[in-house]
């Protein structure tokens, strides 16, 4: 019996001591709760983080906005002032063939040339000078008589010529590409022509419809390379192709 005492209270003692292990909890274990502290931490910092991230998100997509509309403004604000500026140029091209025919015709006078009777060109002067004056309502009305009245003069084609430049210079585009076009059509050998293809492309152009625009003007530099006009619709064209129209 004594031989055996020792081995129970071993045995004994061991089941107490596995016992007091297994009591303690794991959430008590200083080990666990550290690394639960640490995960809280990183989840917290994460979380955080991803925060500032949605935020910078946020602000570079309200920047790229900004510069877009940015962009829209300068737009507007040049095509604006391209528009202005193309309303002077209309108003000082107009001002410029005018006072060159109106030279021309009173070269050929002093200098004796042939000239048309004084009752057509008479009455040709007269609508000019309504057209120099930005009367074009009334302009359009002598010229119309004129056309009426003189079918055979030889100021006929530059009369429609004008028409037409009346009705550009008030935005009808319609009616002055009808009017350009009537000269070129039935006055091919007019000294008109290059100056009226230039502005049937323009009329064109007004009217957006930037294909037939680009067909008039490159007929032009194409069958008359040398005249004035053509420079014009070469510049017209370069602004197209910027314009990518």
């Amino acid at each position: 019996m004594r031989l055996r005492l020792p081995g129970l209270a071993c045995v004994l003692l061991a089941g107490v001591t596995l016992t007091g292990c297994s009591l303690t909890r794991p959430e008590e274990d200083p080990a666990f709760v550290k690394a639960s502290a640490v995960e809280g931490r990183v989840d917290r910092i994460e979380r955080q983080n991803e925060a500032v991230l949605d935020l910078q998100r946020q602000l570079e997509a309200a920047q790229v906005e900004q510069r877009r509309q940015r962009g829209d403004i300068e737009e507007l604000q040049h095509t604006l002032k391209a528009m202005q500026q193309h309303e002077r140029d209309l108003y000082a091209d107009l001002d410029k063939r005018l006072g060159v025919f109106d030279a021309k015709l009173q070269a050929q006078a002093s200098a004796g040339a042939a000239v048309p009777a004084p009752t057509d060109r008479d009455a040709y002067q007269a609508a000019l000078e309504r057209l120099k004056g930005r009367d074009y309502s009334g302009a359009e009305q002598a010229l119309q008589n004129f056309i009426g009245a003189y079918p055979q003069s030889a100021l006929i084609d530059n009369a429609k010529y004008w028409m037409g430049e009346a009705y550009y210079v008030e935005h009808r585009y319609a009616e002055a590409l009808d009017a350009f076009q009537r000269v070129v059509k039935e006055h091919p050998d007019s000294r008109k022509l290059p100056d009226a293809l230039l502005k049937v492309g323009y009329s064109y152009y007004e009217l957006k419809r930037y294909r037939e625009a680009r067909e008039a003007l490159a007929r032009l530099v194409k069958g008359y390379g040398d005249a004035p006009a053509a420079a014009d619709a070469r510049a017209r064209l370069k602004h197209m192709d910027a314009e990518r129209r």
